[in-house]
């Protein structure tokens, strides 16, 4: 769901997980600073959190059961060399989490994601102006070969993703998601193992931005860093074994069929009964492109649960299959799912330059038409703000307030953009579409004719939309999935093409550095609301880089024995390390 937020901090304050509590952050002067809450919160100064209803943390009652393993389908071979520096795919982050960790620094505490906890550092302090944050580490936490982390560590990842890496004539890009970071200025590491990040423009959000879960600290220093100095600079943790962080350990890969994980024993959470996490022996996932397979698989008794993932998520039909042959042996774990949008390549040439023509194109489709045809049943669209039953906060969303008149005047309008930019007649565009789900594309094709755009669907395998979509080579594409929940979070999919190649249009405009760094320094909650929806008319009315069509609603089905997973509110690659998943019920037990 588009930029979710419980309440603001203007400083950035500490929520620690149980059972491990850590000291709030302070700023220079050594007092501990004052939360500014947004409108409507129930009390003064003291952050209250709204339920987030989840099947983990919460164990009271249960006895928890060790052992097991998990069989889990994936949507396919995890991309990149399982390298979260190079993408985003849950293909990947599904798996990843188990193996590298649900955080890095930080994590999105597991009760409630939009509270911030503790994970591989137990404390962090910010000076008075945002611009320096100093983490302590964690004892006690080691590489899956034994090696301890340690601040060094930590300094060599975060080198890698904002700088990148040289060897010689060989040069290593930064991460995809180095503009979501801010403007990092160094990383050092200090004495008593901690790590100071000093940036070059204030961000007192930068906690928030850190606990996106994409961003896996999964390359350790002592295997890859001497392999890089000699030149191979591009190596990913695939090439050094996989040696992660996580609950989970790698036994086995056998590409196309699973990924098969064990349990660490020297992995350092302990769960809320006081026992050490993880309580799974381990995880299978098995590699399942076909979503057909997969319920196939589950029905049978196969699979404990489904994968995370365009068109694996299930549709209405789909599900309605599964409570037939199942009934009360399965459940539904149900997420927002990000919004499904049209965004355009405006550093290519073509009609869709045009602002006019853009705008067009956004009046002319049937939003609501889209959930049934595009999402599966599972959505929402303007007017709504989206479902009681997943409980969002709501205090950012401004998009369904664009485009409320009457579908038949929009069309109108539409029509008349496109005459008066000299497109009268139409033409024809290219749209990057995925093969594992080209209903979207579909859809937008129907809804675009009727003001003569010849959308030319393109459809690509996996491989190559993971390459396609941070490339210029296509004409547009669909995006879903917001990276962050915070306002400050999303310039990684909204900014510039240059600074953020994974950002879903492809443009150099310099109006929207400017609106972020407006967001980043703005001193109160309305302050906020008020940049991030001018943020918000900026992307979606005035330059319609991106066209918002409906919020998606994933839906993932899990076998009633499978206990303490974490489902998130929202954003699939959350809560992916199953670290307090159990099984109460062995499988093939009578």
């Amino acid at each position: 769901m588009l930029l979710k937020l419980l309440f603001a901090l203007l400083t950035v304050g500490l929520f620690s997980c149980t059972p491990h509590p850590a000291s709030a952050p302070v700023d220079e002067s050594g007092a501990a600073p004052s939360p500014v809450l947004g409108p409507g919160s129930p009390t003064r100064g003291v952050p209250v959190a709204t339920p987030v209803p989840s099947q983990g943390a919460a164990i009271a009652g249960q006895v928890v059961k060790q052992g097991g393993i998990l069989v889990l389908a994936n949507r396919g071979d995890p991309p990149a060399g399982f390298d979260p520096l190079r993408t985003s795919s849950i293909a990947l982050h599904h798996v990843a989490g188990a193996l590298f960790g649900p955080g890095n620094l930080v994590m999105r505490c597991r009760e409630n994601m939009y509270l911030i906890c503790p994970y591989l550092a137990t404390s962090w302090i910010a000076n008075a102006g945002f611009t320096e944050w100093t983490f302590t580490l964690r004892n006690g936490v080691y590489w899956h070969d034994g090696t301890p982390f340690s601040a060094e560590d930590a300094k060599f990842w975060f080198d890698l993703a904002y700088f990148g890496a040289e060897a010689g004539d060989k040069v290593r890009a930064p991460a995809y998601f180095k503009g979501e970071l801010g403007e990092v200025e160094k990383v050092e590491a200090l004495e008593q193992n901690r790590l100071r990040i000093t940036l070059r423009h204030r961000n007192p959000y930068f906690l928030d931005v850190l606990a996106n879960p994409r961003f896996k600290i999964a390359h350790p220093r002592h295997l890859m860093r001497p392999r890089m100095q000699q030149g191979d600079v591009s190596l990913g943790p695939l090439d050094v074994g996989l040696a992660g962080l996580g609950p989970f350990k790698l036994e086995k890969y056998e590409p196309g069929s699973v990924v098969r994980l064990r349990r660490f024993d020297r992995y350092w959470e302990a769960g809320e009964d006081g026992g050490a996490l993880p309580y799974l022996d381990g995880i299978d996932y098995v590699v399942m492109p076909d979503p057909f397979a997969m319920d196939v698989a589950f029905r049978t008794g196969r699979l404990d649960g489904g994968a995370r993932g365009q068109g694996h998520y299930l549709t209405a039909e789909r599900k309605q299959g599964y409570v037939k042959d199942l009934g009360g042996d399965v459940f539904f774990a149900e997420m927002e799912g990000g919004a499904f949008r049209l965004a355009f390549n405006v550093l290519k040439q073509g009609p869709w330059q045009e602002p006019r023509v853009r705008r067009a194109m956004a009046l002319s489709i049937d939003k609501r038409a889209a959930i049934p045809s595009a999402l599966g049943g599972f959505g929402w669209t303007s007017p709504d703000l989206g479902p009681p039953s997943i409980p969002t906060p709501r205090q950012f969303v401004n998009w369904p307030k664009f485009d409320l008149d009457p579908l038949e005047e929009k069309r109108a309008e539409a029509k008349r953009l496109m005459a008066g930019a000299g497109y009268a007649e139409g033409f024809s565009m290219g749209h990057l579409c995925r093969a594992l789900n080209p209903a979207p594309c579909e859809f937008l094709k129907a809804q675009l004719g009727g003001i003569g755009v010849d959308l030319k669907l393109q459809i690509v395998d996996e491989g190559e939309w993971n390459r396609a979509r941070v490339s210029l080579d296509y004409d547009s594409q669909e995006g879903r999935l917001e990276p962050s929940p915070i306002p400050e979070g999303t310039e990684a999919v909204y900014g510039r093409y240059s600074s953020n190649p994974d950002a879903y249009a492809k443009h150099e405009d310099p109006r929207l550095d400017e609106l972020y760094l407006r967001l980043r320094d703005a001193l109160t909650f309305d302050d906020r609301v008020r940049v991030w929806r001018e943020i918000e008319h900026y992307l979606f009315v005035e330059q319609t880089y991106v066209i918002p069509i409906a919020e998606s609603i994933n839906v993932t089905p899990y076998r009633t024995y499978v206990k303490g997973l974490a489902i998130p509110t929202e954003d699939g690659h959350t809560n992916t390390d199953f670290a307090t998943t159990w099984i109460e019920k062995r499988q093939g037990a009578k």
